[in-house]
């Protein structure tokens, strides 16, 4: 019998473009969905619906375990390590609310269809024994520290602000234990005391089986042989599979009876601003339409300068927040959330009845809609919905399975309907204002809960008091033997973990043996200069007055890097740039020789473009060149003259909004100070760049105390202001400027193009010559060699390490593959550093990093709970490894493969591709580089990879030759200066420009 016989199918297509398949096993209730995705990647997601009834974490503590071995194939680590093997990156997963979902890449479908049953192995038949649910769920050491993955994890997670209000708010509007209000990932309290191995494996019988399992698959694969190994896994496992599975999340939820307002006190180093939120009961998911709109009228009420959030709360001279957003949560009712952060502490108690007073009552009334606004908006939308068919369509067809899986009572109708937006996007186009009127009469009137996170210094010293009375308490109880036998305990738990290694037959099995030509998409990379030309692309690149680049390939739309070079820009004109580039879309402009207001601006480009950013570097690299990018479908290609010229000359700075958005920037620099990893981020860049260089200023955690200054400036000497913002503007301008398109210049009709669109640049003095920008690997690079940094962060209890040395290398450099393909060895998933750091439970994550463009090497210990343990055995692992060149062959090439995935990755979508070719440019690195590349990688040998690669790598623990930087919750202070004696304690504040 054929294969598809035993399979019944549904078809459908996502927003007109790609095709989507669900197949439905005529045996079980096991359904087996495919998207064509075109590109080199196959995206695939295993997801569960999964439902908890206590804070024990178990949805979360089952995800982390299902990896340490299954029943078939008992051996810690080993799906990973042949997911490296297949041309994968190892494997992840995420836990939410009402789903578990597990997720693998690889380049091509031949890796994919070797893992994916070994993979389902692994979920619906793990070991879950006591060993491993001590070192990857929780265990106490031998010093009396409470630590393991989950529990290092979920530590940084317990005193976030945003954490503390979220709990507070399930507190109130969900009844108790309801699966809704528990947190899945676990409480720190819980996974110490309540939760066990015992309800793990009744968690896992519960809910992992085929009748709960939907496999994702999006990309180039066969239909009959992946359904053929889905049958067999059927077949393997349908023994377990239960004769009745009660559909979970079967209840009705209550309203919310009514109104009522709730503040919780949050752990922070700064008490000037806390936070607001807002939660509502919605509409019921298979309510689609409800839900597309309510995200319009989201983007209506939120999302640039002229809406009406942005205008009530933030662009205000004394602003009442830094950002606000809006959120949906599907589920048994929809969860509707309102956050404001930024907000100042004085405030707090003033923003939700501004919402409920001002901006919901104006909006009852028709007249006060901007209905123009509100249809430019839904075109916009409708833009971005195919955009993403070419940007994003695995992460949406992933999306769009698992909201079918949960929601819609295997509903076909409603599948075609969450894949079709765009269907009910047009229609919505023609609803008049009296629509939008009843959707926030019938969800912004209706009961809410509001929760106000209040900041509080001391509670930082209180928490960090009473962990060390619980930690000195606990070691006080256990005694001397007790410590001794949990510090066994965990000895003996890590050995019987390790102890079963896979057999080399069983790894050469599962293995991709052949580099495959990979189906890529093409992309050419042409100047005016180039051999062959078109007359079409002729045509196109003759329009312009500075160097351009056409990046042709096959895409609906046309996207614009114009880049400015920052070089010329003096510390003080550089300390402005963010705001620069913030108010560029915030303030009046000219626009054909018409002064219009900000306001009006912001509709205009909401008509006009499909997407619009501006960001130092390109693709993140490259930080001296500013990025003005501009999209736009192909038959409006005009408009990008039109934006760059608006966006450049045409800004008219004004000083409110000037005030406005300094002060927005400095409260959102309060909430990054919160967060330790980010902290840590921008303490290391203070180390490795030059001070005037965007790498280390483009900050806004840098930035706060001068842009508190600029606030205040702006309203007193508003016309000094704007000439230093002129400043900026001008020094940009100075070297002219180049253009990178990405397009089919096939599909632009040539009467659109003309060399009249850009002669506003060659009119204007204040542009260079925009000869071809070039740029160097490692520029502006300057290690403080020697330096460690030490901050203390009251807002995250988890730890986080950075360090730093120089690589003496760049992408055309003999010394670059072994280097990297030695991060990658040691970093993978079940590598080295894996295995001992994440593995023993010391952190979540450790990975050394290669960073040819910037020169760098860096080691980023992530999450930690035993930071100074974890530090001194990555240490200890790589140096032996380098002094001793012992390797892995089979971890060696895992770490070849899951390499030349990173690098096919890069250019998994149309888009990225392009954005490759970009980047080849500055790189100096032929055409098609990055086949090459792999090419490279595919043939090194573990001896080249230890003889050329370990040097490099030494010199990351070399004295003096690598610089530091640590952030940690202040309680550890004391402990991380005895442990690293060399380093310097300093405050956020010391990190933060002196104006």
């Amino acid at each position: 019998m054929a294969t598809s016989k035993l399979w019944s199918c549904t078809e459908t297509v996502l927003n007109g473009g790609i095709k989507l398949f669900l197949y439905s096993s005529k045996n079980t209730k096991l359904r087996v969905a495919i998207g064509e995705v075109p590109g080199p990647m196959v995206h695939g997601a295993v997801s569960f619906v999964t439902e908890a009834d206590s804070d024990d974490g178990l949805p979360h503590t089952l995800e982390h375990l299902v990896f340490m071995g299954s029943k078939k194939y008992p051996f810690k680590g080993v799906l990973d390590v042949i997911a490296n093997r297949c041309l994968a990156d190892g494997t992840n997963a995420w836990t939410d609310t009402d789903h578990t979902a597990y997720t693998l890449s690889t380049v091509g479908s031949d890796g994919f269809l070797k893992v994916l049953p070994v993979y389902i192995n692994h979920l619906l038949s793990p070991m879950l024994t006591a060993s491993q649910f001590a070192t990857e769920v929780h265990h106490i050491t031998g010093e009396g520290n409470d630590a393991g993955v989950v529990y290092s994890e979920m530590q940084d997670h317990e005193s976030e602000m945003e954490s503390i209000m979220d709990r507070k708010t399930k507190e109130v509007i969900y009844p108790p234990f309801n699966p809704y209000a528990v947190d899945t990932g676990g409480r720190l309290k819980n996974l110490r005391e309540s939760c066990t191995l015992q309800k793990v494996q009744s968690y896992h019988k519960r809910f992992y089986h085929l009748s709960n399992m939907v496999v994702t698959v999006c990309g180039i694969v066969n239909h009959e042989q992946l359904l053929h190994i889905m049958n067999n896994v059927e077949n393997e496992h349908i023994a377990t599979n239960p004769d009745h599975f009660p559909k979970p999340f079967s209840f009705t939820l209550p309203d919310i009876k009514e109104s009522t307002v709730h503040k919780v006190e949050c752990p922070t180093d700064d008490a000037t601003r806390g936070a607001v939120e807002i939660a509502w009961f919605a509409h019921h998911p298979s309510d689609l339409d409800t839900h597309s709109s309510l995200h319009v009228l989201f983007d209506y009420l939120s999302n640039t300068s002229v809406s009406p959030l942005q205008k009530d709360f933030i662009l205000l001279e004394d602003p009442l927040a830094s950002s606000v957003s809006f959120h949906i949560a599907e589920g048994v009712k929809c969860d509707l959330r309102l956050n404001f952060t930024g907000v100042p502490v004085e405030k707090l108690e003033t923003v939700a009845p501004k919402f409920f007073d001002k901006t919901v009552r104006e909006h009852l009334e028709e007249a006060f809609w901007d209905m123009e606004r509100m249809g430019y908006l839904i075109d916009q939308t409708i833009l971005n919905e195919l955009v993403k068919l070419e940007t994003n369509a695995p992460k949406d067809i992933i999306s769009h399975i698992i909201g079918h899986q949960l929601f819609d009572n295997e509903d076909v109708e409603l599948l075609k309907k969450r894949t079709n937006e765009i269907d009910f996007l047009k229609k919505l186009k023609s609803e008049p204002a009296s629509y939008w009127v009843q959707l926030v009469k019938k969800y912004f009137t209706s009961a809410s809960a509001t929760v106000i996170g209040v900041p509080d210094e001391e509670l930082v010293d209180k928490i960090a008091k009473e962990e060390e009375e619980r930690i000195a308490a606990q070691c006080e109880k256990l005694g001397e033997e007790g410590l001794e036998k949990h510090g066994k305990l965990l000895e003996d738990a890590i050995k019987e973990n390790t102890a079963n290694q896979p057999s080399s037959e069983l790894l050469d099995q599962l293995i991709v043996k052949e580099l495959e030509a990979f189906d890529r998409f093409p992309v050419q990379s042409l100047t005016s200069e180039s051999q062959s030309l078109t007359s079409q692309q002729t045509t196109f690149l003759s329009q312009f007055p500075f160097h351009a680049n056409l990046h042709n390939c096959p895409t609906k739309f046309v996207e614009m890097y114009f880049l400015m070079d920052s070089s010329n820009l003096s510390i003080e004109d550089r300390s402005l740039l963010y705001l620069y580039t913030d108010l560029l879309f915030e303030s009046p402009a000219i626009i054909d020789g018409v002064h219009t207001s900000a306001d009006d601006v912001a509709k205009l480009f909401t008509k006009d473009l499909i997407d619009h950013s501006i960001q130092v570097g390109v693709s993140g690299l490259y930080d001296r060149f500013v990025n003005l990018r501009i999209k736009v479908g192909a038959d409006k290609y005009p408009l990008i003259a039109k934006w760059a010229q608006i966006f450049t000359q045409g800004i008219v700075f004004d000083a409110s909004r000037i005030q406005m958005c300094a002060q927005k920037q400095a409260g959102e620099a309060r909430d990054r100070k919160r967060d330790g990893c980010t902290v840590a981020s921008t303490a290391i860049a203070s180390l490795v760049y030059e001070k005037n260089t965007n790498c280390f200023l483009f900050d806004e955690l840098v930035l706060e105390k001068l842009h508190e200054k600029i606030s205040k400036e702006a309203a007193k000497n508003p016309d000094v202001v704007i000439e230093q913002l002129e400043r900026v503007r001008s020094a940009l301008f100075s070297n002219g400027v180049n253009v990178h398109f990405i397009a089919d210049v096939d599909s632009i009709d040539p009467k659109l193009m003309s060399p009249d669109q850009w002669t506003w640049v060659e009119s204007d003095p204040r542009f260079g010559p925009g000869d071809r920008f070039s740029a160097e690997a490692g520029e502006n690079v300057s290690l403080d060699l020697g330096k460690e940094l030490l901050v203390g962060v009251g807002g995250s209890e988890s730890s986080f390490i950075y360090q730093t040395c120089f690589l003496d290398a760049n992408w055309n450099s003999d010394v670059l593959i072994p280097t990297m393909i030695f991060g990658q060895y040691l970093s993978q998933c079940e590598g080295p550093l894996w295995r001992a750091i994440r593995g023993d439970g010391l952190a979540y994550g450790a990975n050394v990093f290669v960073k040819p463009d910037r020169k760098q090497i860096t080691l980023s210990l992530y999450r930690c709970a035993q930071p100074a343990v974890a530090y001194e055995r990555t240490r200890d692992i790589i140096r032996k490894i380098v002094e001793s060149g012992e390797i892995s062959e089979a971890e060696f090439e895992g770490a070849k493969r899951s390499t030349v995935f990173e690098m096919m990755k890069r250019e998994g979508t149309v888009s990225s591709a392009a954005k490759i070719s970009i980047l080849n440019n500055f790189r100096q690195t032929p055409h098609p580089y990055n086949t090459e590349l792999c090419r490279r990688i595919w043939n090194l040998t573990s001896d080249e990879m230890v003889k050329i690669g370990g040097p490099p790598m030494a010199r990351l623990f070399d004295d003096n030759c690598f610089v530091r930087s640590i952030a940690v919750h202040p309680s550890k202070i004391n402990e991380m200066k005895k442990a690293f004696p060399g380093c310097t304690k300093i405050k956020v504040s010391d990190l933060q420009f002196a104006c």
